[in-house]
C-alpha cells in the first residue's frame, strides 16, 4: 500500500534532480528541439506545488529534508522564477552563440539553490552554498571582453569565498559542539538551551558576516552595481534569487541567531546604514539597471534589519516580495524606459502641508488600528507596522498633490486601504507559516532603527523636494560619488588580488537565425 507521507520528500527531491537533468540534457544534446525547452523547468514548479499540497494533508518525515513552510515557499518562488527566466532567456538570447552554455549554468545554479532550501544537512548546505557561486560567476562571465563584468565577477568571487570561508568555521563550530550534521537537531538543541556555548556564538557571529557578505552590504556592495554588465537574465537570476540567500540563511538560522546579540548588532550596525545609504544613493540615478542593483542593496540591508529585530516573519515576506519584484523590473526594463521619458513630460507637484497632513492622518489611524487589533507589545513589532505607515502617508501625500476633486481623493482612498489590506494579510500568513522566536529587540535596537528611518526621511525630502537647495545639491554630489566607497574597495581588492582585466569590448558575432532573414549582427 502507498504511504502518502512519503510524496513530499520525494517531489522535493525531484525539483533538483529536474534542474540538474536538464542542465545535462542541454549539454549533451544543445541541438535537440526540446533541450533548452521549458518544460525541466515546468516539471520542477509542477513538482513543487505537489511538494505543497502533500505537505498539507500528507506530512512527511525525512531526517536529510527540510519538510517546513519555509522550504516549500522557496521551492514554489525557484521554480516559478526558473520558469520566467527561461520564457525570457529563450528569445532574448536568441542566435547568441553562448545561449546553450547560458542555459547548463543557470539550471546548475537553480539546482543549488534548490538543494540549500530543501537540506537538513550543512554539508550538503555547505557544498550547495559553494555551488551557487561557481555557477553564477560562470554567468557574470558571459561577456568576458567587458571590463566592469570581468571586474564586477572578480570582486565577487573573493567576496564569496570570504563568505565561505565564514560558513565553514561556522559548521565545524556547531559540528564540534552539538556532534551532528542535521540542522534541525542544532536549532533545537540551541532553542532549548538556556545559555548558548561559546562556539554556537562565535558561529552565529560567522553566519551573520556570511549574510552581510551574500547580500552585498557596504563596503562590499560595488560588485552587485556593476554585474549590470551581464545580460538581463542574469541580473534578474542574481537580484531576485541568489542575493537573498543571506537572509534566507539568517531565517533559516533564526532560533540561534536571535539568541546571539553580538550577530544581532552585527547585522543591524552594518545592514541599517547601507539601507539608508544605497535607498538614497539609487535615487539620484539615472540608467534604470543601476537603480535597481540600488534598490537591491537597500532592500537586502532592510531584510537583514529585520532579521537584527527579530522580525524573521517580516523577513520572509520582504524576501519573496523582493525577488517577485526584481525579477519583474529587471526583465521588464526596457519598457522602463519608455515610461520614465513619458513621465518626464508631466510637471510634478510637490506635496505640502495640505496634502502631508491628510495622509499622515489616515496613515496613523490604519496604523494604531492594526497595532490593536494585532495585540503588539512587542516594540519590534509595533515598527512593523509603523514603517508601511511611514510609506503609505509618502504615497499619499503625492497622490494627493498630483490633482484636486473627489475622484483623485477616493483613488488614493482605495489604494491606501488596498496596500494596508495586501500588507496585513500577507505578514499575518507569514507569521503562521513561520512562527518567530520569542525573543524580543532591545529598547537600544529599537533606537538605533528609529534613527536610521528618521534620516531616511529626511534624505528624501532633501533629494526629492529640495534637490536644487544649496544644501539639496552638495548632498545629492554626494550621494551621486556613493561616497566613493566602492573605489577604495576596488583598489584595495586588486592590491590584495590582482587581476588581468580586458582593455577593449571585442565586437561578438551573433549566429543568424530564422528570424533574422541571414543576417549576422553584433553586439
Amino acid at each position: 500500500m502507498l504511504d502518502f507521507r512519503l510524496l513530499e520528500p520525494l517531489f522535493l527531491i525531484l525539483i533538483p534532480v529536474c534542474f540538474l537533468a536538464g542542465a545535462i540534457k542541454t549539454a549533451v544534446l544543445p541541438s535537440y528541439p526540446r533541450a533548452s525547452g521549458l518544460w525541466v523547468f515546468g516539471l520542477a514548479f509542477t513538482f513543487a506545488v505537489f511538494s505543497s499540497i502533500c505537505s498539507w494533508w500528507w506530512p512527511g518525515t525525512a531526517s536529510w529534508l527540510n519538510l517546513a513552510p519555509l522550504a516549500h515557499i522557496m521551492m514554489l518562488l525557484i521554480t516559478l522564477l526558473g520558469i520566467i527566466l527561461a520564457r525570457f532567456s529563450k528569445q532574448y538570447l536568441a542566435g547568441d552563440p553562448g545561449q546553450t552554455r547560458f542555459m547548463v549554468w543557470l539550471q546548475l545554479t537553480l539546482t543549488s539553490v534548490a538543494l540549500i532550501a530543501t537540506t537538513n544537512h550543512l554539508l550538503i548546505f555547505l557544498g550547495s552554498w559553494i555551488a551557487i557561486s561557481i555557477s553564477l560567476h560562470q554567468l557574470l562571465m558571459f561577456f568576458p571582453e567587458r571590463p566592469r563584468a570581468a571586474l564586477a565577477a572578480h570582486k565577487k568571487f573573493i567576496f564569496a569565498r570570504l563568505a565561505e570561508l565564514c560558513l565553514i568555521v561556522a559548521f565545524a563550530l556547531l559540528y564540534a559542539r552539538y556532534d551532528t550534521l542535521f540542522i534541525n537537531q542544532i536549532l533545537t538543541m540551541t532553542a532549548e538551551a538556556n545559555d548558548l556555548p561559546t562556539e554556537a556564538k562565535i558561529s552565529a557571529v560567522l553566519m551573520a558576516t556570511a549574510a552581510l557578505f551574500k547580500c552585498a552590504q557596504l563596503p562590499f556592495h560595488g560588485w552587485l552595481i556593476q554585474v549590470v554588465e551581464a545580460p538581463t537574465p542574469v541580473s534578474a537570476l542574481l537580484h531576485a534569487g541568489v542575493v537573498n540567500l543571506g537572509g534566507f540563511l539568517m531565517i533559516l538560522m533564526a532560533p540561534l541567531i536571535s539568541q546571539v546579540a553580538p550577530a544581532q548588532w552585527l547585522l543591524l550596525l552594518i545592514a541599517g546604514p547601507t539601507a539608508v545609504f544605497a535607498s538614497l544613493v539609487m535615487m539620484t540615478r539615472i540608467s534604470i539597471k543601476v537603480r535597481l542593483a540600488w534598490s537591491t542593496c537597500a532592500q537586502m540591508g532592510w531584510m537583514l534589519v529585520e532579521c537584527a529585530l527579530g522580525l524573521y516573519e517580516l523577513a520572509l515576506l520582504h524576501l519573496v516580495a523582493h525577488s517577485a519584484y526584481k525579477a519583474h523590473a529587471f526583465l521588464n526594463a526596457g519598457n522602463t524606459v519608455e515610461v520614465s521619458l513619458k513621465r518626464r513630460l508631466v510637471a510634478i507637484k510637490n506635496p505640502g502641508w495640505g496634502e502631508m497632513l491628510p495622509a499622515a492622518l489616515l496613515a496613523l489611524v490604519l496604523t494604531v488600528t492594526s497595532i490593536s487589533i494585532s495585540n503588539a507589545s512587542d516594540p519590534a513589532q509595533v515598527i512593523s507596522w509603523m514603517v508601511p505607515g511611514l510609506a503609505l502617508t509618502l504615497l499619499l501625500s503625492e497622490i494627493f498633490a498630483a490633482g484636486r476633486g473627489i475622484t483623485v481623493i477616493c483613488r488614493g482612498l482605495v489604494l491606501g486601504a488596498g496596500f494596508w489590506a495586501v500588507y496585513s494579510v500577507q505578514k499575518k500568513a507569514a507569521h503562521l507559516l513561520l512562527a518567530p522566536p520569542d525573543n524580543p529587540a532591545s529598547l537600544a535596537a529599537i533606537s538605533v532603527t528609529g534613527i536610521l528611518l528618521i534620516m531616511l526621511v529626511i534624505g528624501y525630502f532633501l533629494v526629492r523636494y529640495r534637490r536644487y537647495s544649496s544644501l539639496g545639491i552638495r548632498f545629492h554630489r554626494f550621494l551621486f560619488a556613493a561616497a566613493y566607497l566602492d573605489e577604495w574597495a576596488t583598489r584595495l581588492t586588486l592590491k590584495i588580488w590582482p587581476a588581468k582585466l580586458p582593455e577593449v569590448v571585442q565586437a561578438r558575432s551573433v549566429v543568424p537565425t530564422s528570424s533574422s532573414a541571414g543576417s549576422k549582427e553584433s553586439v
